[in-house]
């Protein structure tokens, strides 16, 4: 079933433009074999040390370890850590020339220490002094990509790219295009989501919406009618951690238990399932298929230490 849908991407890549944060995911590897006498606190020996794309960026990981042909609309810094960024993202030959760099803001970099396995802390270095005339230059860049394209991506961490100015100018641009927009979602205001054709919150974005608890199959299900109903969004797939997944549309309502043999870190699983669901969904899988496409990509990624993206052979081994 999944080599179906791989060799389909493989045959013909569809186009997807990723719209959103690009931030650097650095990773501090070590032990711990003693608490400091300066406060009570673990100090970690380093043993290693990685950075990576992050943010949307991993999301255009994922797509490009599928076969899919990418291209990012975004803002970094003119610092040390943009330089980074525009490093890794020339490595796998991914275009450049949509990425504003913008000598007032600092690029958006998360640090995390992980000792014995475990993730110790987390450092954040978060993009300031986006200015809203940015907006403008944003939506010409992908007024001009719109055509060339067969599905947006939106991937939303409120870092300040995904503006309800911009997200919304985005989305009615696509539909007059009849180009279908997918969006990662954060925070609580989403009507700038509106008319989008799937959205994937995980359960507490979910129930930051709502404003309950959902627990039962039938919470997710209202859950996700709600969503649809009130933000006019064709689809809502929700992911649940290690109870799987839950995908609810005016058409079809179904769950998935998690694919995960065991779970390690779920940094960046949320970037996998967009890139996979919308992978697939582009090539005109069915929504259930492409749905137990992206749940299988996930249980693989949280099986591993760190940001991660699910490669094409990782997807067939069983």
């Amino acid at each position: 079933m999944f080599k179906e849908i791989i060799n389909q991407i493989s045959a013909k890549p569809p186009s997807i433009l990723v719209i959103g944060d690009l931030m650097l995911d650095k990773f501090i590897f070590g032990c711990v074999d003693r608490v400091s006498p300066e406060a009570p606190v673990p100090i970690v020996k380093l043993q290693s040390e990685k950075h990576m794309l992050g943010g949307c960026g991993n999301v255009i990981r994922n797509l490009d370890n599928l076969g899919v042909e990418t291209s990012i609309v975004s803002v970094i810094g003119q610092d040390l850590t943009g330089d980074l960024l525009i490093e890794e993202l020339s490595k796998k030959e991914i275009p450049i020339s949509d990425i504003l760099r913008l000598k007032k803001i600092r690029t958006t970099e998360k640090m995390r220490i992980v000792a014995d396995r475990q993730q110790v802390v987390r450092v954040d270095w978060d993009m300031e002094n986006f200015e809203i005339e940015n907006n403008e230059k944003l939506f010409e860049i992908v007024s001009n990509k719109i055509n060339k394209v067969d599905g947006i991506i939106v991937s939303d961490y409120l870092k300040g790219v995904c503006s309800e100015e911009l997200i919304k100018k985005v989305i009615d641009l696509a539909k007059e295009n009849n180009v279908p927009v997918y969006v990662d979602p954060k925070g609580t205001e989403w009507e700038k989501y509106s008319f989008a054709s799937l959205v994937t919150p995980n359960t507490k974005e979910a129930e930051s919406i709502l404003g309950k608890k959902l627990v039962l199959d039938k919470d997710f299900e209202l859950a996700g009618k709600t969503i649809c109903d009130f933000f006019n969004i064709r689809a809502c797939l929700i992911t649940r951690g290690s109870d799987g997944m839950s995908y609810i549309s005016n058409n079809e309502i179904f769950h998935l238990k998690s694919e995960a043999k065991e779970i390690f870190d779920v940094s960046g699983a949320g970037d996998t399932v967009i890139a996979a669901i919308t992978a697939a969904l582009i090539i005109d899988s069915d929504p259930q298929m492409a749905a137990e496409f992206s749940n299988r990509a996930a249980g693989i990624v949280v099986g591993h230490i760190g940001t991660t993206a699910v490669t094409t052979q990782e997807l067939l081994d069983i």
